[in-house]
């Protein structure tokens, strides 16, 4: 099953909820692009809140052709630079009028990509096409030559009642069952984030199809903790190791329960060998770091660990799995208290078989088998009350 995120990408502008300038301003610029004094327009505002998928509505809608590239993908000058020229210069096909977008310029760094920047400003100069950058905050030092030479369009933060109205869409769509409290619940818990909704309405709704009020209030809030599945989307499904990185920071959960969570789902996200294998190792070589901190009590070795369970599973993949995967805790955990609990069962028999037979603990838990096999074949129930076994310890000899 599909992302809803993406199985219902809007198609033209009047599907954009809760924008409305800010698409019209942006419609603007692109058909006016012509006698616009900035060259590029840059819009920005919180994550989840329409960005992008206004950018390839609008372009769908005017019949534009459109031409992106993430930021994280060219994060130097000689790369910024060879993709521009390429792309402003060159022609669509049949002479369509295009679009270049640039999401995320949030990940260019000003040191570690020193030149990229000024290398975009000085390609927009000559552009003969729009070109639309995305942001949540632009306003960092670094951009300021950017925002100079751009239009800056404001996408404000989705109120909670335009996000109950794309979910009420999808459910209807999918029909999916819900009581009206529990989307509206669902749609102030999401902070103006519809992707987030999307997500938590795909996950809570995937078992049953159906939503209900019980079912948020088991969801965290999302300014406090977010739940461990929001950060295993974020970890599998993010296109760059920058947005995956601080996907750990907010979870309220055991270091080690994380660990197994990843472990359980990992196989289910990524289906390539060579990605799976990558993920993996970025998986054990955090597990050497866990074991590192409780032999050594080294806690700064815990940035470490977070760099390899986020960002370093999240590079592990060649390409993003855009199939909806239903993420379940580990059966792990479970299966350990069981073996405990028959461990604690047969430890119980052997220390009464051991007073009995003036034996030591190690050899009468030995022993213990060969009393199972005399009991299941014969009963042995004299001998069962001569041990002094109590019900539970003699049907579990009889399994």
């Amino acid at each position: 099953m599909p992302l809803f995120s993406l199985k219902y990408t809007p198609q033209n502008s009047s599907q954009i909820i809760g924008q409305s300038l800010p698409i019209a301003q942006l419609k603007d610029f692109i058909l006016n692009y012509k006698k616009q004094k900035q060259k590029a327009a840059l819009i920005y505002g919180p994550i989840g809140n329409g960005k992008t998928s206004s950018v390839y509505a609008l372009a769908n809608e005017l019949k534009y052709d459109i031409l992106e590239i993430n930021s994280s993908e060219v994060r130097n000058e000689a790369n910024m630079s060879s993709f521009l020229n390429s792309a402003l210069g060159q022609q669509s096909l049949f002479f369509t009028p295009k679009i270049i977008l640039i999401d995320e310029i949030d990940n260019i760094s000003g040191t570690h990509d020193r030149g990229c920047i000024p290398a975009l400003t000085k390609a927009l100069e000559k552009s003969c096409f729009p070109v639309i950058l995305t942001a949540n905050d632009p306003f960092d030092s670094k951009f300021s030559a950017l925002r100079k030479c751009s239009k800056m369009i404001e996408y404000g933060k989705l109120d909670y009642k335009s996000i109950v109205q794309i979910l009420q869409h999808i459910c209807n769509k999918e029909n999916i069952v819900t009581e009206e409290k529990a989307l509206n619940a669902l749609s102030r818990q999401a902070d103006g984030d519809a992707r987030s909704a999307l997500i938590d309405l795909q996950v809570l709704s995937a078992a049953e199809n159906k939503l209900l009020y019980s079912d948020i209030t088991n969801l965290s809030d999302r300014k406090r903790t977010e739940t461990i599945m929001n950060a295993l989307v974020k970890i599998f499904k993010s296109s760059s190791v920058e947005n995956a990185l601080p996907a750990l920071d907010n979870i309220d959960m055991d270091l080690n329960e994380v660990f197994l969570w990843l472990d359980e789902n990992l196989p289910k996200e990524y289906l390539s060998p060579e990605a799976l294998a990558k993920a993996y190792e970025h998986l054990s070589r955090a597990d050497v770091f866990n074991h590192r901190i409780h032999r050594w009590q080294h806690w700064r070795f815990l940035v470490y660990i977070n760099n390899f369970l986020t960002a370093g599973i999240s590079s592990a993949k060649d390409k993003r799995n855009t199939e909806f995967t239903e993420y379940k805790p580990t059966t792990r955990i479970l299966k350990l208290w069981m073996a405990k609990q028959k461990l604690a069962k047969k430890k119980e028999i052997a220390e009464k078989l051991g007073i009995v037979t003036h034996s030591s603990a190690k050899s009468s838990f030995e022993y213990v088998a060969y009393l199972q096999q005399m009991v299941k074949k014969n009963g042995g129930e004299e001998m069962m009350k001569e041990l002094g076994l109590n019900e539970e310890e003699v049907e579990w000899l009889k399994k």
